[in-house]
């Protein structure tokens, strides 16, 4: 009687068991779905990118590119790289280590001129000011080109001082101004340049290419994966958890900004989120009990 019941308890915890684990495959089909969308979204975006001609300049041409891209994601940091990247010591230890002296009018017009672009606007103050220290000078003397359609490009540029032609198979499509950027494209892969840029006037310009760019943001990313796992380990009730699964959160955690004053949770709202502070302090208006 005694080893039916045996037989029978572990029956149920084989069936428990079995549940459980069909639960949890459901719930990965779920993610692996989730995923393929988004796989599937961001090479939508990829192609709308490459199929986009690269007007650099005014806010006319800038509009032309937003027009072009599509369900743009929330105005929060995105590291944008196309093409596979690897760290190559030599050159994170020489980009690392470069800066080319500025004048800090120089360095708030390159800033500023990356906050007008849509491409780059979303990288955030440290990449900014990282890219800034590695761009170098280059003057152009009226007349001659710095792009030319057909060309394949390897740099992004911003005008400081003087003015540029844009045209396309000869007709002038816009004038660069000061504070814009050109050739931001080919910061994200080898593309063939789809217009030419030539100088009206002499000009002095600031000059980033792609490795530098690259290199940049892999150690930007690098170093942001390393703080969340940092973080999430430090919190006492993760501590227990298996490093994969700690890794596995590190990737989906988001930072947010808050400034002083906003509210960050409202009392009898829903709450789905869980936060960590990264730095900074909050104030509790009202003791909280968390539930399972």
């Amino acid at each position: 009687m005694g080893t039916l019941r045996d037989l029978q308890f572990a029956l149920q915890l084989k069936i428990e068991e079995l549940r459980q684990r069909d639960t949890l495959i459901d719930e990965l089909e779920l993610e692996l779905d989730t995923k393929d969308e988004l796989i599937r979204r961001l090479q939508e975006e990829l192609d709308r990118y490459r199929a986009t001609v690269s007007l650099p300049g005014t806010s006319a041409a800038g509009a032309v590119c937003s027009a072009q891209i599509e369900d743009k994601q929330k105005a929060k940091r995105k590291t944008v790289i196309s093409e596979p990247v690897t760290l190559d010591p030599v050159t994170l230890a020489m980009v690392s280590h470069r800066s080319c002296d500025k004048s800090l009018e120089s360095q708030r017009l390159i800033q500023a001129a990356f906050l007008k672009n849509d491409l780059l606007k979303n990288l955030d103050e440290g990449e900014i000011r990282a890219i800034t220290a590695c761009m170098y000078p280059t003057p152009i003397n009226q007349g001659c080109y710095v792009i030319q359609e057909g060309t394949n490009g390897a740099q992004a540029y911003v005008l400081e001082e003087g003015r540029l032609d844009v045209t396309k198979d000869g007709v002038k499509l816009l004038t660069v101004e000061p504070e814009d950027v050109f050739g931001e494209l080919a910061l994200l892969y080898n593309c063939t340049h789809t217009f030419s840029v030539s100088a009206q006037t002499d000009c002095k310009l600031w000059v980033i290419d792609r490795k530098s760019y690259q290199t940049i943001l892999m150690q930007s990313g690098l170093n942001s994966l390393s703080h969340s796992v940092e973080l999430l380990s430090s919190v006492p009730f993760l501590q227990s958890l298996p490093e994969d699964v700690i890794m596995k959160m590190s990737d989906l955690m988001e930072e947010t900004r808050y400034s002083e004053g906003d509210y960050i949770i409202r009392q009898g709202a829903t709450g789905d989120t869980f936060y960590i502070i990264s730095k900074g302090q909050v104030k509790s208006s009202a003791l909280c009990r968390l539930h399972r």
